[in-house]
């Protein structure tokens, strides 16, 4: 309420204008009723056949009000929207200086993507608050006082009859119908935030979605909210229908009405024969102004929760993460998505297990394979080439390198060399035009994408975090871990202390795109997360590029431990540690211009020695 408030003080500038909008507004439905009114008279008068100038005025009068009912229309839009633009101005003006002297740069609870959200999108739909929320409601309020009065001239029990049944259409019907559709509405809003959050993470985590065989839990998952929100449409459909026919159904009785009353008073001579059609005309003509008003409150609810969301971003901006995790509680967005997740998750694993007890496969080429246990995990690469149709250019050339299982190779080099694309090519995302891959000795052509995904944990230099607890975040890679060995891999991640700070623990919830840890915190995540899975070879593309120097040998030294059973081909553009490595890959453009151990290529002086001792001498 504080910012209706705040709304009203502004618009008090604009008092002429929202005056002016509100009898422009009023005199479009009167003049609608005058319309109808004097064409009833006109026809009824007509029907006696009177002298044509008798009937002049009446014809004058109906022209009258029907071109006066465009003119005030037009001038009522013209007005109503020149108000909201200058009030929500003002808006902007308001809220740009108290978010320039409160806000903190320092803000965890909403990252600048909220903000430009309610900027731009809160900002615009508190322009329902006054065009479609307390304009049409006080334009109505008018209509029927000066149309009960004009029936009070005819008869007074038309006009208490009238009464009733505006106040019932325009009051009490839209307030019963509201208390139904409010729930599910809400209950909309929550399936269709759920609707956004599982494309938000099928799309920016896809990498993730892949390597963990998450594709058809997810799409299970859409198709299930995507019903549910064809049900909780159709039951608003519903109800917007019987809010019609009821509406209907009480003009038509107020029609009845007034013309049950009235046909007496026309015999008894009390009332004139040609005013007999104006009263049921003037009652259904003067109901046109009760037609926004089933989504005024919906209007005004949408703007309430703008205006709160607006204040929000003020009045919370000192609120660090950790305060934020302390008042977190499940937000209604994720009830459904949180609840269902494990399951998600479970039936991940079932469904993993249904496929590897099938028999037969067939790969995207065609290929039969058939499904056994590899006798081997040792990885070959022979003259693997792979070509960007955008650039022209090859992006890996001609490289050849053997990977015996449990062995790590290293492979550095600058920026754009190619080191991220040979990692995707391994795991299936980018396809090569020359030469082969082959996995314990058999030929990628042979094996289905989905069973050589399996062998594969895979953790890029900007994870996704999914938008869930980060203990579901970590069972993504492996439901049948118990909690003690989480706590023993985040150990060796060391992200542990982080989850010692929240009172949750591992309940924690990450926020959008792990919005609540920093990006540091992120890698070591995901880092945990990939271990966790039981995979025989890890690829890591920059998986600590966000840390310190101190804290990066530390997870360095964890990972090489916790990996001791498993292959790695370690990316990387930071030289840290790589004494553990056994073999060490020189990319430049795509080609292998150097390979050996680290102290073979410090010895020779190459290009390797000139990386190491330029970011050594940096960096130590």
């Amino acid at each position: 309420m504080r910012f209706f408030k705040v709304m009203n003080y502004l618009m008090k500038k604009h008092i002429p204008l929202v005056i002016l909008s509100l009898f422009m507004g009023t005199f479009t439905i009167l003049s609608s009723i005058g319309m109808f009114s004097t064409s009833s008279v006109l026809i009824s008068k007509a029907a006696l056949h009177p002298d044509v100038l008798d009937l002049m005025i009446l014809i004058v009068g109906v022209r009258f009000f029907g071109i006066s009912r465009g003119v005030f229309r037009y001038l009522e839009r013209i007005f109503s929207h020149d108000t909201t633009f200058r009030v929500l101005s003002s808006v902007r003006k308001w809220f740009y200086k108290n978010f320039e002297d409160n806000y903190s740069e320092n803000n965890k609870v909403y990252k600048k993507g909220d903000i430009y959200s309610k900027i731009v999108s809160d900002v615009d739909s508190l322009k329902e608050y006054y065009l479609r929320g307390v304009y049409p409601l006080i334009i109505a309020i008018l209509t029927g006082i000066i149309t009960a009065i004009l029936l009070s001239y005819f008869n007074k029990i038309i006009s208490y009859y009238y009464i009733l049944i505006y106040f019932f259409c325009g009051i009490i019907l839209p307030l019963i119908l509201f208390i139904f559709n409010s729930k599910l509405i809400e209950k909309e809003s929550e399936v269709k935030k759920e609707l956004n959050l599982i494309l938000l993470d099928m799309l920016e985590g896809i990498l993730e979605v892949t390597i963990y065989s998450m594709k058809e839990e997810f799409n299970y998952k859409f198709s299930l909210l995507n019903n549910e929100l064809s049900k909780i449409q159709k039951g608003k459909n519903f109800i917007a229908t019987v809010e019609d026919n009821i509406h209907a159904l009480f003009v038509s009785i107020g029609v009845a009405i007034s013309l049950l009353v009235a046909a007496p008073l026309v015999t008894e001579n009390k009332l004139s024969g040609i005013y007999y059609a104006v009263l049921p005309l003037a009652i259904m003509a003067s109901f046109e102004a009760l037609l926004q008003i089933p989504s005024i409150l919906y209007k005004l609810q949408i703007s309430h929760n703008a205006g709160n969301n607006i204040l929000s971003i003020i009045e919370n901006s000192e609120i660090d993460r950790f305060n934020s995790f302390r008042t977190h509680t499940t937000p209604k967005s994720n009830t459904i998505f949180n609840n269902n997740f494990t399951a998600i998750l479970s039936k991940n694993n079932s469904s993993n297990n249904e496929r590897d007890s099938s028999q037969n496969y067939t790969n995207p080429n065609g290929h039969i394979f058939i499904k056994k246990e590899l006798d081997n995990y040792n990885l070959s690469v022979e003259n693997l080439s792979v070509y960007d149709k955008n650039s022209g250019n090859f992006i890996i050339k001609e490289l050849s390198f053997n990977l015996p299982y449990r062995k790590k190779i290293g492979v550095v080099g600058l920026s754009g060399s190619g080191k991220s694309s040979i990692l995707k090519t391994l795991m299936g995302f980018m396809k090569f035009q020359k030469g082969d891959i082959k996995l314990g000795g058999i030929s990628y052509d042979k094996l289905v994408i989905d069973e050589i995904r399996k062998v594969y944990t895979y953790v890029e230099q900007n994870p996704y975090i999914f938008n869930t607890t980060i203990k579901e975040n970590l069972l993504i890679a492996n439901t049948g871990v118990d909690e003690y060995s989480i706590i023993d891999t985040l150990k060796k991640a060391q992200v542990f202390n982080l989850i010692k700070e929240l009172p949750e623990g591992l309940d924690s919830f990450l926020g959008e795109y792990g919005s609540k840890i920093s990006g540091g915190e992120k890698q070591r995540l995901a880092i945990a997360r990939a271990l966790l899975k039981d995979s025989k070879i890890v690829l890591l593309d920059e998986p600590t590029a966000s840390l310190d120097v101190v804290l990066e040998e530390k997870v360095i030294d964890s990972i090489h431990d916790a990996i001791k059973d498993k292959s790695c081909i370690w990316v990387t553009h930071r030289l840290v540690r790589m004494d553990r490595i056994d073999e060490i890959l020189v990319i430049h453009r795509g080609e292998v211009v150097e390979r050996g151990t680290h102290s073979e290529l410090l010895n020779n002086k190459g290009q390797y020695y000139k990386l190491w001792s330029a970011q050594h001498q940096y960096l130590f």
